[in-house]
């Protein structure tokens, strides 16, 4: 059997904030290890093992940060990006039917609503739709990587 190729914008870019906090964990890290080597008696007895968590982390960031995409390859990437919107907006509900009240009364049965549910389960479930989802957001934090509400596919509800 043949292996499907993998597309470029497979690969998980972290956002903004993520890259922030893990960038913000590796200074922290670097001024506690600096700390503790001035002091006579250090705290930190595996020294090797701390200096790989932090390197460990630098690796991911230079891995899963996204690298902004400029001239023909930026184009591609829209292109599809906006391929990928219109399959992510079709099978998401619309604003009206998602944010609609939960149905009060006799019965306490709405058909809209109960159909909003079913709509926004299979959204969430179908593994299609999951990946055209992941491959939008990796798409856009690629084309704006300093954005970080880019890839937030609530913006894309109708």
């Amino acid at each position: 059997m043949a292996r499907k190729k993998k597309s470029e914008f497979d690969l998980v870019h972290a956002s903004v904030d993520q890259i922030r906090e893990i960038k913000n964990d590796i200074a922290h890290l670097e001024r506690m290890l600096k700390a503790d080597q001035s002091q006579t008696t250090p705290k930190i007895t595996d020294v090797t093992e701390f200096k790989a968590e932090i390197a460990k982390k630098k690796k991911l960031i230079k891995n899963h940060a996204p690298k902004k995409l400029t001239g023909q390859k930026a184009s591609k990437a829209y292109a599809k990006a906006k391929e990928l919107k219109k399959i992510i907006q079709d099978a998401m509900p619309s604003s009206k039917e998602y944010y609609r009240p939960y149905p009060k009364g006799e019965n306490g049965h709405n058909f809209d609503f109960e159909r909003a549910v079913k709509q926004q389960m299979a959204f969430q479930t179908d593994p299609k739709i999951q990946k055209a989802v992941q491959n939008f957001k990796s798409i856009m934090r690629r084309l704006e990587p300093e954005n970080s509400e880019i890839s937030n596919i609530e913006l894309l509800r109708k």
